[in-house]
């Protein structure tokens, strides 16, 4: 597999993770995503701010929501957290969230 774009984890994601011992079905979904967003970068989810270049990528079954953003200067897609798929104010909350991480980062 060609992988064009490196990952890199913030802490809520790592924490998420962490938690994910127990359930082996969701960590590997994880695991396709996170090869799906090496290879193919902003191509892999939807474009959701086109300012700070943070993109969503969706799954139906389960209903997951994975949050990343892609540096196309240095090939490097930061990947934030992923939620269940719940309502749109709790979308509109994470994302609001999202950015106001970016935006306190130098």
């Amino acid at each position: 597999m060609n992988t064009n774009y490196k990952i890199v984890f913030d802490k809520a994601i790592l924490n998420q993770i962490k938690k994910l011992g127990k359930q082996p079905l969701l960590r590997d979904l994880l695991t396709k995503i996170f090869d799906r967003i090496e290879t193919y970068g902003p191509n892999a989810g939807e474009l959701l701010d086109s300012r700070l270049h943070i993109y969503e990528i969706k799954n139906m079954r389960p209903p997951i929501r994975l949050y990343f953003r892609i540096i196309e200067s240095k090939k490097e897609a930061y990947v934030f957290e992923y939620e269940v798929k719940t309502s749109q104010q709790k979308q509109s909350k994470t994302i609001q969230k999202i950015k106001q991480k970016i935006s306190l980062k130098p």
